[in-house]
């Protein structure tokens, strides 16, 4: 299930989508990867994707499809224990895990200049960081469903960029 199409969806208005397996959940990762490596700005853009959602909510099966869309070749697997992960690839991807972390651990940690950086800055528990989070930004939040492998993936854009890109998202479809 996807919310409203691209045609009739006013600005700003969220993706709900209903994922069924891991599976699914990577391919629409994927898609989104793919759609932000074509857009017009993808090699000189800072990106930044936020993550929220419970353990086992499926935040790193999105982050696995999303480098697949990217580009980057490799395993994802979360930075849980080293914070983050470098990924390199057409659009390099900083994967940042924030589960295990103070907030006043943030600044030593050096955010503000990772999101700076060119490509993707994809946030795991990015809710601990909202003061550092740019205010244009996507946000995704992930909750589990009805069934065991059931995942609600909605995605939420803060800004025209982020408005544009559930458009172009939603006109492909290509997580289907």
């Amino acid at each position: 299930m996807i919310g409203p199409r691209a045609d009739t969806a006013p600005p700003g208005e969220p993706l709900l989508i209903c994922s069924h397996s891991a599976a699914e959940t990577q391919r629409i990762g994927e898609a989104l990867g793919a759609a932000l490596r074509s857009a017009p700005d993808a090699q000189t853009a800072s990106t930044v994707v936020t993550l929220a959602g419970p353990l086992g909510g499926g935040k790193t099966c999105l982050m696995q499809g999303l480098a697949r869309g990217l580009g980057v070749g490799g395993a994802v697997r979360s930075p849980t224990f080293t914070l983050i992960h470098e990924h390199r690839g057409p659009v390099p991807l900083h994967h940042v895990d924030l589960y295990r972390i103070a907030a006043g651990d943030l600044e030593a940690l050096g955010l503000d200049e990772i999101i700076d950086r060119r490509g993707v800055t994809a946030i795991e528990w990015g809710e601990r960081a909202e003061s550092l989070v740019p205010p244009e930004h996507l946000r995704i939040e992930l909750q589990f469903g009805r069934d065991a492998c059931d995942r609600w993936v909605r995605m939420i854009p803060r800004g025209r960029r982020y408005e544009q890109l559930l458009a172009a998202l939603r006109a492909c479809a290509s997580w289907r």
